[in-house]
């Protein structure tokens, strides 16, 4: 049986050696595969995680979301944290539902979300930030 490993090489301690963050894309069917594919490891800058501790810097992001959705397509974070996948699916020109269950996050994730929304001049009307799942 053949395995496939998320990362380049393996390492003896499981604290060390090359390792990337996992990411799956789920699609219903069988969408077409992007027109501009990336590279199977991106590039990664670390932002200080200023609104979240596990934040993802939306540089990352966006080039994600642009390469699986087309334009006005919905992005859906179940675990919005403080919206950096909002972020990134607003100024990449798609539509966003996030969801948080801390509402410190959802909170910021609402300020940095507006703050976005004025900085880019665009109406928030069609977005929807959900504060929990239940």
């Amino acid at each position: 049986m053949e395995t496939h490993s998320p990362w380049r090489e393996s390492s003896k301690s499981a604290y060390v050696g090359y390792r990337h963050e996992c990411a799956y894309v789920l699609a219903k069917g069988r969408p077409a595969l992007p027109q501009n594919p990336l590279p199977d490891v991106l590039g990664w800058k670390y932002s200080g995680n200023r609104h979240h501790p596990t934040e993802k810097p939306v540089t990352s992001l966006q080039p994600l979301i642009e390469s699986f959705t087309h334009p006005g397509a919905i992005v859906l974070d179940p675990f919005a944290g403080s919206a950096s996948t909002c972020v990134a699916a607003l100024q990449a020109g798609r539509r966003y539902i996030g969801i948080e269950l801390m509402e410190q996050y959802h909170k910021a994730g609402i300020e940095r979300l507006t703050a976005v929304q004025r900085a880019m001049q665009r109406p928030a009307a069609n977005d929807v930030f959900y504060p929990e799942a239940a």
